[in-house]
C-alpha cells in the first residue's frame, strides 16, 4: 500500500481525500472531532470516487449503520489483526462490502452499504436475498421445494427447533408471515435476476 495521507479531524480528512482522491480511505470513528457521514456526505456531493472502510474500537451499530446509508463499503474492528486489515482494504478497494460478523448489525450494514453504492436493485428495492445469511438462503431455498421442516432439518443436520428459529428470522427480514410467502419472494427474485443467486463479491466477513 501507498499511503498518500494521514488526517487527525473532518477538515483535514477532507481536504486531504480532495487534493490525493485515494481509492481508500481507512476512517477512524474514534478519532475526536471526526465523523463519519458528514465526511461520506461531502464526498457523496462532490462525487469522490474515494471508497470508505470504517475503523472502530467497538462497534456503535447506530453510528455503522448510518456511514452505510451514505456509501461506506464497510467496516472493520481495531481488535483485528493486521493480514485481516490488509485483506479488507483490498476487498473494499475492489468493490467488495466488508463486514465483521461479531457485529450483530453485519447483516443490515451489509444490505444499506450494497443499496447506496450499487443499481443491482429488483423493482426499485435492494434484492431481498441480501439481507439473509448463508443458511437462511439454504432454508429458503428448500422451502421454494416444499420441503418440511423435518426433511430440512436432516438435510442441513441441525435440530428442528433450530430449522423453526431461522424461519423467524427469515420471515422478519424478509418482512413476511409465512414459508408461502417466503417462497414467494425467492421465485420474484429469480425471475427479474434472471438468476437465482447471491454475488460472491458482495460480502466479505471476518
Amino acid at each position: 500500500f501507498l499511503v498518500v495521507g494521514e488526517a487527525a479531524n473532518d477538515v483535514e480528512t477532507m481536504n486531504l481525500v480532495e487534493q490525493t482522491k485515494p481509492d481508500v480511505l481507512l476512517l477512524d470513528l474514534n478519532i475526536p472531532k471526526l465523523e463519519a457521514v458528514p465526511i461520506l456526505l461531502a464526498m457523496k456531493e462532490q462525487n469522490l470516487p474515494t471508497k470508505v472502510l470504517i475503523l472502530s474500537l467497538a462497534p456503535d451499530e447506530s453510528q455503522l449503520l448510518n456511514s452505510a446509508r451514505v456509501g461506506a463499503r464497510g467496516y472493520i474492528l481495531k481488535s483485528t489483526s493486521s493480514e485481516t486489515l490488509a485483506e479488507a482494504i483490498r476487498g473494499v478497494f475492489r468493490g467488495r462490502i466488508w463486514v465483521d460478523r461479531s457485529a450483530s448489525c453485519a447483516d443490515a450494514f451489509a444490505m444499506m452499504a450494497h443499496q447506496a453504492n450499487t443499481s443491482n436493485e429488483i423493482g426499485g428495492e435492494i434484492n431481498p436475498l441480501y439481507i439473509l445469511s448463508k443458511r437462511e438462503r439454504e432454508l429458503v431455498h428448500l422451502i421454494a421445494r416444499g420441503v418440511g421442516n423435518g426433511e430440512i432439518a436432516k438435510q442441513l443436520f441441525i435440530s428442528e427447533k433450530t430449522v423453526k428459529a431461522h424461519l423467524t428470522h427469515i420471515f422478519d427480514k424478509l418482512n413476511v408471515k409465512n414459508r408461502t410467502q417466503a417462497a414467494l419472494v425467492l421465485m420474484q427474485a429469480r425471475l427479474r435476476n434472471g438468476q437465482d443467486y447471491y454475488p460472491a463479491n458482495l460480502l466479505s466477513s471476518v
